[in-house]
């Protein structure tokens, strides 16, 4: 007995050698290179001292300089370091500006003359004496989802910069490039010093055509100016490439650093033959179980790659096959002009901006148009594009979670989603137009339009035109996010309400933070005038969840601003047994300037109580209960209602001389849920939108409100 249990245990000790053997061969042991690798140099930096203010960190000196501080790596052969604008890539050979290698005794260096108000990102690689494969990590490669391995400084701004060089006469391959070298102020306030004149003529002699990023592989021009050229005040450049994207400069080379030869800096797009409308045929990628799933065709990659294409101009029109899905796999670049419309007016092509989740499955994914672009290496001044249109599309996020309906999406977090977000980083730009037509949004939870940033921003026209806001915003308990078209100037030139024209449509339910919104008190260049019509639009419990949630919050208008509101109508709606209440507020105007007009007159609201009393709707005089147009110092009111056209009655929204129940007006005008006690329920913000047909009763006929062709025509 005793043999065979020694046996067993031997059989059993056995087997559990070679299993331990097994298992012991899994295990991945590592590499010399790996146990003898360099230790990681990282610069000095808060993120890595947790010192804020430390005078000894690296950081930008000289305005245009940048001063590198790293920690010495004891046998160290030496640092290898490496440099990129923000808007490169590491693995783009041609985005990285700086490589360069110092011996083991060096821990700072100081990087010089750097391209002005651009973000720098530097890197930095201990060497082995050993060899290569010994070297350590980089560090400083991480994106904006790393900062810890992300080194990153933004050079200060060169003021007081010139108009010395313009562009005109642009055609396929060639421009005019004109000079006015006359010193029009010596204010060292206006004139930044380091420009050199004499005789009260700026000094220039060179003027150098560089394509941009966006077609760098062209070659540049250079035209060495002579004194003809100096008398004649241009020169003639030729021999580029149609629809091509250059950047020009005049130079001064008798100035040591380069940045500050510059004078102003002007990026020209060429002209070019725009083609007939491309159709984007919808084809649905067999490798994306959500494009199948949705039966959608991939558009983001198009659209890109259209900003590096010179084969097609600016203006170019793309179809999208009416009543198909396509669909966002990433943002959008807007820096050149062109329309994405559907290729059957009336049937509206379905744009989703984005489809599916993230890889930690606690996200949809959400995609958004960027108007502008962050410069590139070499890119100063601005950029202008052309129009922007959108037209006959119904632009979508499916999957979109808000704060109302994230019980549906349990571990989603809420989306922070636009229809079109500017880049912090972009480029001073000017666009012609920015236009959407005939489309409807919804599932945009934070803002539809929004700017930032600290350069110039001008966009010349913004129309809204017959489209259609539901199921939009809820960004969290109040509503609040942006507005449907945020302003932030931060400098004096910036302007994009030039010319906005909001008309024929309707905002059912949205909960952005306002309808229009700039509150910057700028001396504003004399450029900068204010243009806003708002007409025959329809708000149904709209911008309503939460009080102080100005229609038009304008606080410091530029001299001779105008704005125009007429025929809209403003309609408050809820349930019996709903417990929400229905704010809206007017304007949130705080500085008159000389000029500032108002054109308002026949603005309609519904009841303020429902058909049979049993509702309150609203309780002020108004439908809006905080600073309504007609607020004597905050409105349109302001002085009697002496800067209004039709004076202070007219800036009054009324109801006629008998009010309109909305449930009389409207077939079904209620929100599919209600509010409970302090409980928003799912549906509350999703309305039956085909129930927001007119009646065809004879109050609703021989009411103003349709008589005099008040709200969105849609619904009539």
């Amino acid at each position: 007995m005793k043999n065979k249990v020694l046996i067993l245990n031997v059989v059993l000790l056995s087997l559990l050698t070679i299993f331990l053997t097994a298992c012991r061969k899994q295990i991945l042991e590592p590499t010399d290179e790996e146990l003898n690798r360099a230790f990681m140099a990282v610069f000095r930096t808060q993120a890595n001292t947790g010192k804020s203010n430390d005078p000894l960190a690296s950081q930008v000196v000289n305005t245009n300089d940048i001063y590198l501080v790293w920690n010495g790596i004891e046998g160290a052969a030496g640092y290898h370091l490496k440099m990129k604008v923000q808007s490169g890539s590491w693995d783009n050979p041609a985005d990285v500006l700086w490589d360069t290698i110092v011996g083991p005794d060096v821990l700072k260096i100081t990087k010089r003359d750097l391209q002005y108000s651009t973000k720098h990102n530097f890197a930095i690689q201990t060497l082995s004496p050993k060899g290569e494969a010994y070297h350590s990590k980089w560090y400083g490669l991480g994106d904006g989802a790393h900062p810890d391995d992300r080194t990153e400084f933004e050079t200060g701004e060169r003021r007081g910069i010139p108009d010395v060089v313009s562009v005109a006469g642009v055609t396929e391959n060639s421009m005019r490039v004109y000079f006015d070298l006359k010193v029009y102020s010596k204010d060292p306030a206006v004139l930044n010093p380091s420009f050199q004149y004499e005789n009260d003529k700026f000094l220039l002699d060179e003027i150098l055509v560089q394509p941009a990023s966006v077609n760098r592989d062209l070659p540049s021009k250079t035209v060495k100016l002579t004194p003809a050229d100096i008398a004649n005040g241009y020169v003639e450049i030729s021999g580029l490439s149609s629809n091509a994207l250059y950047v020009v400069n005049g130079l001064n080379n008798g100035v040591g650093r380069y940045w500050d030869r510059l004078y102003n800096t002007t990026m020209v797009r060429m002209k070019g033959q725009i083609g007939a409308p491309v159709l984007i045929p919808h084809i649905v990628d067999n490798a994306n179980t959500w494009a199948q799933q949705n039966n959608a065709s991939r558009l983001d990659t198009i659209l890109n790659n259209y900003l590096f294409d010179n084969t097609k101009a600016e203006g170019t029109v793309f179809m999208l096959e009416a009543g198909k899905k396509y669909y966002l796999g990433s943002g959008v670049v807007l820096a050149k002009g062109l329309t994405i419309k559907s290729n059957a007016p009336g049937t509206k092509a379905i744009l989703y901006m984005g489809l599916g989740y993230n890889d930690a499955n606690n996200a949809s994914l959400a995609y958004n148009f960027q108007l502008g672009r962050p410069a590139q290496a070499g890119e100063i001044g601005g950029i202008t594009m052309g129009d922007v249109i959108f037209d006959d599309l119904s632009v979508e996020l499916p999957l979109a979670v808000n704060f109302f309906n994230q019980s549906l999406y349990p571990g989603k977090a809420i989306n922070g989603n636009y229809f079109i977000n500017q880049h912090s980083a972009s480029m001073p730009f000017t666009c012609s137009k920015l236009e959407a037509r005939n489309c409807n949004f919804q599932g945009m939870v934070r803002s539809w339009f929004r700017t930032q940033g600290s350069n110039r921003q001008v966009i010349e026209n913004i129309t809204l035109e017959n489209c259609l806001f539901h199921d939009a915003g809820m960004y969290d308990v109040n509503g609040r996010g942006y507005c449907l078209i945020t302003g932030e100037a931060k400098s004096e030139k910036t302007n994009i309400f030039n010319n906005v024209v909001i008309r024929n449509n309707s905002f059912v339910g949205i909960s952005y933070d306002q309808l229009i919104r700039e509150n910057a008190n700028l001396a504003w260049a004399p450029s900068v005038v204010w243009n806003v019509t708002i007409e025959n639009n329809t708000f149904l419990n709209a911008f309503a969840i939460t009080n102080g949630r100005f229609l038009i919050q304008h606080q410091n208008p530029p001299a001779n601003s105008k704005y125009t509101i007429k025929k809209n109508l403003f309609i408050n709606v809820k349930a019996a047994g709903d417990d929400r209440q229905l704010f809206l507020s007017g304007m949130d105007f705080r500085t008159y300037r000389p000029g500032l007009r108002f054109d308002i007159a026949d603005n309609y609201s519904t009841s303020a109580k429902s058909a049979n009393n049993a509702v309150t709707y609203f309780t002020s005089a108004e439908i809006f209960n905080n600073q309504p147009f007609s607020h004597n110092s905050r409105g349109a009111g302001f002085n009697g209602g002496a800067l209004n056209a039709g004076g202070l009655e007219a800036t009054r929204v009324i109801t006629g001389p008998t009010p309109i129940a909305p449930e009389n007006l409207m077939v079904d005008p209620y929100p599919r849920s209600k509010k409970v006690g302090a409980n928003w329920n799912t549906n509350a913000h999703i309305y039956n939108l085909n129930g927001l047909k007119y009646k065809n009763t004879q109050e609703v006929l021989n009411h103003p409100i349709y008589t005099k062709g008040i709200g969105d025509p849609r619904w009539r």
